[in-house]
């Protein structure tokens, strides 16, 4: 039994591959490339023959964690003290959420490849690393040779919400998007544009989000993502503090989320960050959920922004 590849790209068709996904942490990245939170477990696809479905691979030793929101609490709250008294300005507390679903894996990719047209959908399965879906709104980096375009994204709220943005969220998504453009004025990129902050639709959330386009050599785009990647969006700032801070309070490993996953080629590049995904098991979705913490935050609020979060995969169900 061979592993399966399933994804789509917003705007162009569905690409179905059947093959192996073959290590990659040293190897230039081409074809459909995932990674690791950080970056330490890279794979990249090998394509084989044409598509055939058949069984799945399901990983036995899924580690959930705060799938209770009293144990949330709890945890969140030690989090949030220690990012303070380490002065990090900002740090992502993730969790998971288990739900069961009653139809195949590629009946649930249709549903979402439908229901979310201007997402990266995928559905992978690896004998490495199970079965994993997902349908993320958050580019890292697009490319047409050498022009690229990546954007900064951050705060949640609901999508039928039209309050106005609270400081919190506003001061989170500046965080991220002066990290990039720090990043991509050190690495020397050219005709840099960025958009004023607006608000991106993500299903039954919403995001403030700003657009950055620029030239730079189309042999480097991997160099650069490595560069951007992760941002503060899913880390936090200061970067490598925020990260040391995840190993250590997070007591499970994210596996794929917040990581890379896309597709690189000779002169084109769809990379995104992993939001919005969950890993499988038989009849089970693990979902991974994670919130933006600053000095401002209220676990409460933070519970219910991971609550909606996991809405862009259960309110798929409904439709099974």
């Amino acid at each position: 039994m061979g592993d399966y590849l399933i994804y789509r790209i917003p705007g162009e068709r569905i690409v179905r591959q059947t093959g192996r996904f073959i290590k990659a942490e040293k190897e230039k990245w081409t074809g459909f490339i995932i990674s690791d939170f950080k970056k330490k477990e890279i794979y990249r696809f090998e394509k084989e023959q044409e598509f055939k479905s058949g069984s799945f691979h399901f990983s036995r030793n899924i580690k959930n964690y705060c799938e209770e929101k009293e144990e949330y609490q709890k945890e969140a709250s030690l989090f949030l003290q220690e990012m303070i008294n380490r002065g990090i300005k900002k740090a992502v507390f993730s969790r998971t959420k288990t739900v069961e679903y009653h139809t195949s894996p590629e009946e649930l990719f249709e549903i979402l490849e439908k229901t979310y047209p201007k997402a990266f959908v995928y559905l992978i399965s690896g004998k490495s690393f199970g079965t994993w879906i997902g349908a993320t709104p958050e580019i890292l980096i697009e490319s047409e040779k050498s022009m690229v375009k990546t954007i900064a994204l951050a705060g949640t709220k609901r999508t039928q919400n039209n309050e106005e943005w609270g400081q919190k969220e506003l001061e989170e998504q500046e965080y991220v998007t002066r990290f990039i453009k720090d990043k991509l004025e050190n690495k020397g990129v050219e005709k840099l544009k960025i958009s004023k902050r607006e608000e991106l639709v993500a299903g039954p959330v919403k995001h403030l989000v700003n657009y950055f386009s620029f030239y730079y050599p189309e042999d480097k785009i991997e160099e650069l993502a490595k560069t951007i990647h992760p941002t503060p969006a899913v880390s936090g700032v200061e970067q490598d503090k925020a990260i040391d801070l995840i190993s250590e309070m997070e007591k499970y490993d994210r596996g794929f989320y917040t990581g890379i996953i896309g597709v690189m080629e000779s002169n084109r590049s769809n990379l995104y960050v992993n939001l919005r995904c969950a890993q499988l098991s038989d009849k089970k979705l693990h979902l991974y959920l994670g919130g933006g913490f600053t000095s401002a935050s209220n676990i409460e609020k933070e519970w219910q922004e991971t609550e909606r979060k996991a809405e862009t995969l259960t309110k798929v169900l409904k439709n099974q």
